[in-house]
């Protein structure tokens, strides 16, 4: 009743907030047409943080634009970023402030044309404050639109060489959740030390029984750009294990200029050149295989 209550005290101070004020009704009303699909799940981006070689951003990012998924829901500015660590964006011209776009995280809906399959696409930057008010509105979301999985997409910088299939490891929060990501290829992440938000909402997800994968690519910590290598090979397997298809050709092309750029830049630096010989030896002894990227 109390969530009654908040919600319909929302909606007399504007926007119709729903049952339990978590989503707007507007919002509500379009998350419960995903409820009608058999195959729902969530992903989610972060930048910042998580987003090491923007393999997090470029990777779910691609894959909202490719499906053409639908905005319906923006949540941020200061109530869960600073400003001064997260800087909202502004446009200038002719030296006049034209606009100025305080930090967001943007909710998408793909729904399949053959009526089978529901996605919720989470973009946005991790937020500086109020983790748990933050998190609250993503499960909101998920109970809204009845869905029972989330993924997560993370990029992490590694000690691996450029010249190798790109690591993917792989956090679950539960223990049968285990067994699915080995089937995918996936290696059980192994880390103790500071957490992102994907930790905290994972955790925050098992309270409520809802399942949470998190995959996290592992980019080169020599490679200073956006890396396009490592975010193709995260997509290919996000999408086998959601079982969607997107065309792959721009990210490829992307993929095959930034290995171009990388080589440039190792030949004109022997030291980087040593570099990477080692990241080579390790990898192989690691991983048994020298599985060159394809």
């Amino acid at each position: 009743m109390r969530g009654f209550f908040i919600g319909r005290l929302l909606g007399w101070l504007g926007e119709d907030w729903g049952v339990g004020g978590v989503v707007p009704g507007s919002v509500a009303r379009l998350l419960r047409d995903v409820g009608r699909f058999r195959v729902r799940f969530l992903v989610a981006g972060f930048s910042g943080w998580p987003d090491a070689g923007n393999v997090s951003t470029l990777t779910v990012g691609y894959l909202k634009d490719k499906l053409e998924a639908e905005k319906i829901w923006e949540m941020g500015g200061e109530e869960f970023y600073t400003l001064t660590s997260t800087r909202p964006y502004v446009r200038i011209s002719g030296g006049v402030i034209r606009d100025l776009k305080p930090p967001t995280t943007e909710l998408y809906r793909w729904l399949s044309p053959m009526g089978d399959k529901a996605l919720l696409i989470l973009i946005g930057g991790e937020p500086s404050i109020n983790w748990g008010l933050y998190v609250e509105r993503i499960l909101g979301v998920c109970s809204e639109a009845g869905i029972t999985k989330i993924y997560m997409v993370g990029g992490v910088l590694d000690s691996v060489p450029h010249t190798r299939r790109p690591r993917i490891s792989a956090v679950v929060n539960m223990e049968h959740l285990r067994e699915e990501v080995r089937l995918f290829g996936l290696r059980p992440s192994e880390y103790n030390g500071p957490s992102s938000i994907h930790s905290y909402l994972m955790m925050k997800a098992k309270e409520r029984g809802i399942e949470a994968v998190g995959i996290w690519g592992h980019a080169p910590s020599y490679v200073n750009m956006p890396n396009t290598m490592v975010a193709l090979h995260v997509l290919r397997k996000l999408t086998g294990i959601l079982g969607v298809e997107v065309d792959m050709d721009e990210m490829e092309e992307n993929a095959r200029e930034l290995e171009m750029e990388v080589e440039r830049m190792v030949s004109e630096n022997p030291e980087l050149q040593r570099l990477v010989k080692v990241l080579e030896k390790s990898y192989e002894e690691e991983e048994g295989s020298p599985s060159y990227i394809s």
